[in-house]
């Protein structure tokens, strides 16, 4: 999985919108992935949490632009 565009690691108060929207959207799909390989339901259902939790991030910031 390539390596997400956003450089969320910056000062996050200076991280341009369209950034973080992306890092959070990078992220959920990180998430999914590792859920794919997971074999242990507890982690995978935790990953997919995260997964959803990012995406709903990323949303929220799109519905504010």
């Amino acid at each position: 999985m390539p390596p997400s565009k956003a450089t969320y690691l910056r000062d996050p108060i200076t991280v341009p919108h369209q950034e973080r929207i992306e890092h959070y959207r990078a992220q959920a799909a990180r998430y999914r992935h590792l859920a794919e390989l997971e074999n242990r339901l507890f982690i995978r259902e935790g990953l997919l949490e995260l997964s959803r939790q990012g995406d709903a991030m990323a949303s929220e910031l799109q519905s504010r632009a």
